[in-house]
């Protein structure tokens, strides 16, 4: 990706965390968040509403899920 591909996709996804803040806002929801794009160069633009830490802990869960140790979710659903 060009730099200014990269500053395009991080400015596309500075909208949609500012508009997912918005309206979990408006609809009285506090959840924690990551929204991550991934350059085809494997580079990483994260916008999220959570620290250092918590993002960590996620990327174990996804480490977890791509590596297929978790095979079904708490309530029992299929990730998938």
């Amino acid at each position: 990706m060009t730099e200014s591909q990269i500053l395009k996709l991080q400015e596309i996804l500075s909208a949609v965390d500012n508009d997912l803040r918005e309206r979990l806002k408006s609809a009285g929801l506090q959840i924690e968040y990551a929204i991550v794009g991934i350059a085809p160069s494997g580079a990483g633009i994260v916008r999220s509403n959570v620290g250092p830490e918590l993002l960590g802990d996620m990327a174990e869960l996804l480490a977890d899920v791509a590596d297929g140790t978790i095979i079904r979710r708490p309530n029992d659903e299929s990730l998938n």
